[in-house]
């Protein structure tokens, strides 16, 4: 290693808090004006201050919830938990859910609104894709259809939230004082995707959630039909309703913008 490069490893390991009492002290100017405690302790806070303002852009409506104080000591002791491994700022503070329900069980919410504000990061900087209309649907024979199957943009996610998360989201969105934080009694399955330009979401219900599992997960579209037929019922209106309530949500996911592809 040459010693320039000694050098830029020993202060990052300073930067890092791994070498604070290091040999890197040894090559800092120290005067009386502007001590090498200080001229260093300097560098070593603003580097945190620009990790705690990257977490703060991936995550302004946690901020909110937890106030500046407890943010700030929460983003430091996360720092320290999970040094920057990116070179790319964007990409810092992908392990925050996980850590805010490990470091503040008794507030669940707060982990469940990092991991909503992360998935519409991730949806709103996916890869752009060419998305088909409904009426690419047109020339394909009605004995093909069984065999369908769907590629979805890579926007696309689901989330299971147990609380009442994208409400306080949406007030804090529009400036309004959150709800009363409430645990639903079942979990709650949310669609993020982006559309054109914008990060969308939505609820669904248990049947689409099946529906779009599946065809996430590459069924074809008479295995789709087969599985909501079987939550219908196996009776014969069943299978026709089946068929019908799975093409209303393949239109819906044309309308969205959401596939990419048609495989036979």
């Amino acid at each position: 290693m040459s010693h320039l490069a000694g050098l830029q490893a020993d202060f990052q390991a300073y930067l890092l808090g791994n070498a604070q009492d290091g040999p890197f002290k040894s090559c800092i100017a120290d005067d009386a004006k502007v001590g090498v405690v200080r001229r260093l302790g300097i560098y070593h806070e603003a580097y945190r201050l620009r990790l705690i303002e990257a977490l703060s852009t991936a995550y302004p409506k946690l901020h909110v919830i937890l106030g500046d104080d407890l943010f700030d000591s929460t983003a430091r002791s996360y720092i320290d938990a999970h040094p920057s491994s990116y070179g790319n700022m964007r990409w810092y503070g992908d392990a925050m859910c996980a850590y805010l329900a490990e470091q503040l069980p008794d507030h669940p919410i707060t982990a469940e609104l990092a991991d909503f504000e992360w998935t519409l990061s991730l949806a709103f900087d996916a890869p752009d894709t060419p998305v088909l209309q409904i009426q690419d649907l047109a020339s394909i024979p009605p004995e093909d259809w069984s065999d369908l199957s769907f590629q979805f943009q890579p926007s696309l996610h689901l989330l299971q939230l147990r609380w009442n998360t994208v409400a306080a989201w949406k007030a804090l969105e529009a400036k309004d004082v959150p709800p009363a934080f409430e645990q639903k009694v079942l979990a709650e399955t949310w669609l993020i995707w982006r559309r054109e330009l914008n990060p969308r979401f939505r609820s669904l219900d248990a049947m689409e959630k099946s529906a779009l599992s599946l065809a996430i997960s590459g069924a074809s579209f008479g295995d789709i039909c087969t599985n909501l037929s079987s939550q219908l019922g196996d009776d014969e209106p069943a299978e026709e309703e089946s068929a019908i309530k799975a093409a209303q949500y393949l239109a819906s996911w044309l309308e969205d913008g959401m596939i990419t592809r048609l495989q036979a």
